[in-house]
């Protein structure tokens, strides 16, 4: 980028190349996130679901912990009778709602919805599932989420298998860069 840009070291720091760097990657996953259903990124987890428990609060990363940056879906299973031949549990995606669509009060479908077609809402950092799970169905592997735990900042150290960004892609970071560094450099 620096050669491109006809600027040394001295003009434009390794530092600063990395500082603008993840700046532009953040930018660059944030668009690819956003627009398209890229699988590159993505990570799935479980959380034990309640019976009679419908509001499960959003796991947060932490260095010991997998959590969510960005959710991307939720998956139900309701009962162990969705268990298959090789011993999986089939989970239901979930249906991502706007309360204040529904024709009835968010409190009606926590109750009523089917467990064929389970539906979701988010709110203060929690996620709302309707319906819930009965008695007995709750379990330690019934609610899978799918979603970005973590983005890291790349360093000069970071190899491409950690970039979790396919070599092609890695162009239009390239690109980026070399304007930004032929504009503001």
């Amino acid at each position: 980028m620096r050669r491109r840009a006809k600027v040394n070291t001295t003009q434009y720091s390794d530092a600063d190349a990395l500082i603008d760097l993840n700046v532009r990657k953040n930018e660059l996953w944030s668009a690819v996130c956003t627009t398209i259903s890229e699988p590159y990124n993505w990570e799935q987890w479980t959380v034990p679901s309640v019976d009679l428990q419908s509001e499960y609060v959003i796991p947060e990363v932490t260095t010991t912990t997998v959590g969510a940056k960005l959710l991307h879906s939720v998956s139900i299973a309701y009962d162990t009778s969705t268990y298959t031949d090789t011993g999986a549990i089939v989970y239901a995606k979930a249906r991502r709602v706007d309360p204040s669509s529904l024709p009835e009060e968010w409190n009606f479908y926590v109750e009523n919805q089917s467990v064929t077609d389970p539906i979701y809402r988010l709110a203060d950092n929690s996620i709302f599932i309707a319906p819930a799970p009965r008695t007995g169905e709750g379990g330690a592997t019934r609610i899978k989420l799918t979603g970005i735990r973590n983005i890291s900042d790349w360093s000069a150290s970071t190899t491409e298998a950690n970039m979790k960004f396919p070599p092609d892609h890695q162009q239009a970071l390239i690109y980026a860069l070399t304007v930004d560094g032929l504009v503001n450099k």
